[in-house]
């Protein structure tokens, strides 16, 4: 199934409407991630390698155009979420101090996320690997530099992120 699933999100013949069902069928059974709707060059995928890193995709995630999930570190995303155009998830981050000047000699740090049911965040939106929670029926703002947790029902916005309100959900 990987080969198959590295075709799949590598070319963009199936990006043509009649080969958008076998993209997100591929996507589906690959991730375990039942309903998933995939745009074209999305990548969900381990950046860094991590054998001790676990993942869980609910039912209805939908990753619009040039999204990226980072799986390197613990991801659970809950039901119905939705990543909007070129929107970027990351869970790992790189030792940048006391390793000399070529900080790629660091370490690798891998973060555990948690994207609560109903999540929408926004195009070009990045969540960076501090954030270990984005709470249910939350909204991050396009454009939004995430770096730390978001409450559930919160509406959050800029560089980086604050708190712009709280969604009245009825």
């Amino acid at each position: 199934m990987k080969p198959l699933y590295v075709l799949v999100r590598e070319s963009n013949l199936f990006g043509l409407p009649i080969l958008r069902k076998i993209r997100n069928w591929v996507y589906e059974r690959h991730l375990a991630a039942p309903r998933i709707n995939v745009g074209s060059r999305v990548r969900i995928q381990q950046l860094h390698g991590n054998s001790s890193s676990n993942f869980r995709i609910g039912t209805d995630l939908h990753i619009s155009n040039d999204c990226l999930l980072d799986l390197s570190g613990n991801v659970i995303v809950g039901d119905r979420v939705t990543l909007s155009e070129a929107a970027k998830v990351f869970t790992h981050s790189h030792q940048i101090d006391g390793v000399g000047q070529d900080w790629r000699r660091g370490n690798l740090f891998f973060s555990t996320l948690t994207i609560g049911d109903d999540v929408w965040i926004g195009a070009n939106a990045v969540v960076l690997s501090s954030v270990s929670t984005i709470g249910a029926g939350a909204v991050v703002a396009a454009g939004a530099v995430v770096r730390s947790d978001v409450p559930a029902g919160a509406v959050v916005g800029g560089v980086p992120s604050k708190l712009i309100r709280m969604r009245e959900i009825v």
